[in-house]
């Protein structure tokens, strides 16, 4: 594309161009668009004489969009998400304006910041309904489509289309059963090292691809092989979560990482010993995703700032 094509393009064309790329299909793109499907080949063909790219091939599944599609669809999105913020300069007032907000969590994230992100919502937003739902592949998809408006988690990778904002640090802490046979008689972190072990594998670690194959969110589902008790213990069991894997410790003689706050709570209620790590790593930071083009006076800023004043409380 030269200098002169894109002074005298239309940039609807591009807003034809992001819609195929999510709905992979002529006919229901322009149904989403309020277009024939003759108008979507032809705003297609423009945007290919403009680009100098076929853009989409016709798949199995669908359209297919081509490397140079790939290359242009994260800044077409984001492009288009600035116009339409600065065009409506939405400005939401929680006293007033309904909205419901979805937010991908996992149910750790959801029992810790849950419970003080739902006082304050309660206390200040009457009309604001706020629902979690977890991890799941796709989501960065429905996050970059709008069908979600944050993902809070522990991520090694975020996209450059979106914001990251850190909400609180979390450690991990062995564990055991109280009335355990190997910390009867004190804590023996070389007779610990010995006990078979509860692996907590946090569900599917593969990167979540968009369908237009870019990848997405890529989160850490893991942590608790960074606290060194000893080495090649035996991992007889493993399960998906720290709840699942508090419930099997409480009736097991394994020992196994929980996340520090949920251990806290268990061993106040007298369900498991704490065993502080002998050299343990720094803390595993906590925070929220969410599109870049999400204003601070939008209804998603003002869930990010009700986020960051849940996450003090902890």
């Amino acid at each position: 594309m030269n200098s002169t094509n894109f002074k005298t393009a239309d940039l609807n064309l591009f807003r034809v161009f992001v819609t195929l790329l999510e709905e992979k299909n002529a006919t229901r793109a322009g149904e989403r668009l309020g277009l024939s499907q003759s108008a979507v080949s032809h705003a297609l063909r423009r945007l290919r004489e403009m680009v100098g790219d076929d853009l989409f091939v016709r798949g199995q599944t669908g359209l297919r969009p081509t490397p140079r599609a790939m290359e242009i669809a994260d800044t077409a999105r984001t492009a288009l998400k600035l116009l339409e913020t600065a065009v409506l300069a939405q400005r939401f007032d929680p006293r007033v304006d309904q909205h419901a907000f979805t937010v991908a969590a996992g149910t750790y994230i959801s029992y810790v910041l849950g419970p003080l992100i739902a006082e304050r919502v309660m206390a200040v937003a009457p009309n604001v309904q706020v629902h979690f739902r977890s991890l799941y592949a796709g989501m960065t998809e429905d996050l970059d489509t709008g069908r979600l408006d944050m993902v809070i988690g522990c991520f090694e990778a975020v996209p450059g289309r979106f914001t990251h904002t850190r909400l609180f640090d979390e450690s991990g802490v062995w564990v055991v059963r109280v009335g355990h046979p190997a910390v009867a008689g004190g804590i023996d972190l070389e007779a610990l090292a010995r006990l078979p072990r509860l692996g907590v594998t946090g569900g599917n670690d593969d990167p979540d691809r968009t369908s237009a194959g870019h990848i997405g969110l890529r989160r850490v589902t893991s942590w608790g092989e960074r606290y060194a008790l000893g080495d090649d213990a035996r991992q007889p069991f493993s399960v998906q979560d720290s709840f699942s894997a508090l419930s099997m410790i409480s009736r097991s003689d394994m020992i196994c990482i929980l996340p520090r706050r949920l251990a806290e709570t268990a061993a106040g209620r007298g369900k498991v010993v704490m065993i502080e790590p002998p050299a343990p790593p720094p803390p595993t930071p906590f925070g929220a995703v969410m599109r870049a083009s999400d204003g601070a006076d939008s209804p998603n800023g003002w869930l990010l700032d009700v986020c960051r004043e849940a996450a003090e409380g902890l």
